[in-house]
């Protein structure tokens, strides 16, 4: 049986997955081998980021604390009996959704609670929703490099990349100054979207909100602005120096990627969500059936 393992987490409401792309249970090759060799500017970016080695030794401490609690005390940089244990508990996953709730923090799943277990005719405060009954859970700190109240951008950068940065900026560091076109070229972040398309897997984004809105867009753009969600948001010397905006890139994600690192990929399998607006003209002669103003389109 296929086992999901599911996250709740605080940015806007989108689904990533990441499987294989047939039925059958053949070996795919592992994500780290299938990236180790590549020489873009991304990886090295996110490597050499004090934010993502401080999280790669938080995820060895935490292997650490895991094999003592288990019994076992092999070395974590060892798969061995550590691995084993952990698969005894747990399971391998062959396919992985990461769904994050915008906003979502303690008192928001609290209201969540006590409102479901009230329109069941129970206490609600003693109820349970359905991912609090998971073996595991955890808290996470949310702020961004320059600001401790964060935004989406920011915190959901840090969620498929691993590396913290400012207020307003996608799929980039926090040496990219916002709404600074130039600065983001060489400080692109490799996400875990972009990953799992360079490893084989198939992916996709789902979001309740618009597609280009800043959660589900941190998983496939680089840019210096969240704000950019089509040309008509952009700064005249933003388009002049050759940035995209955020419709642009979801639109040339396999093209992108493919230039930025060499590989042959086949890009996003299912994107949903909302936005129409960003990838139609201003224009009423490319209005949809079901458009519901004189012009749809935002694209100039």
């Amino acid at each position: 049986m296929n086992k999901f393992f599911y996250s709740a987490l605080t940015a806007s409401m989108f689904v990533l997955t990441g499987c294989t792309d047939d039925d059958d249970n053949s070996p795919v090759q592992p994500a780290d081998e299938a990236v180790t060799s590549l020489s873009s500017q991304q990886l090295e970016t996110s490597l050499t980021n004090p934010w993502f080695q401080q999280g790669q030794q938080d995820i060895e401490a935490a292997k650490a604390a895991w094999a003592e609690v288990t019994g076992t005390v092999a070395p974590v940089t060892q798969s061995g009996s550590l691995q084993a244990a952990i698969a005894d508990a747990r399971g391998k996953a062959k396919n992985v959704i990461l769904f994050v709730g915008d906003g979502m923090g303690v008192s928001t799943v609290t209201a969540a609670r006590i409102l479901d277990g009230q329109n069941q005719g129970k206490p609600g405060e003693e109820h349970q929703l359905s991912f609090e009954r998971f073996p595991f859970a955890g808290l996470a700190k949310t702020y961004n490099v320059d600001a401790q109240v964060p935004d989406s951008a920011g915190t959901m950068t840090a969620m498929v990349s691993g590396v913290k940065t400012d207020v307003g900026v996608l799929g980039v560091d926090e040496d990219v100054s916002r709404g600074d076109c130039g600065s983001a070229t060489g400080n692109e972040l490799m996400t875990l979207t972009e990953l799992a398309e360079l490893a084989g897997k198939a992916t996709g984004v789902v979001s309740t909100a618009r597609i280009t809105h800043a959660t589900p867009a941190a998983t496939y753009a680089k840019s210096a602005d969240r704000n950019w969600e089509d040309i008509s948001d952009m700064p005249p010397e933003a388009v002049t120096d050759g940035c995209q905006d955020i419709a642009d890139q979801l639109v040339n994600f396999e093209a992108n990627l493919e230039a930025r690192t060499g590989a042959d990929i086949d890009g996003l399998d299912v994107v949903m969500g909302g936005g129409r607006r960003h990838f139609l003209p201003n224009d009423a002669r490319f209005n949809s059936p079901d458009a519901r103003s004189s012009v749809e389109g935002d694209r100039t």
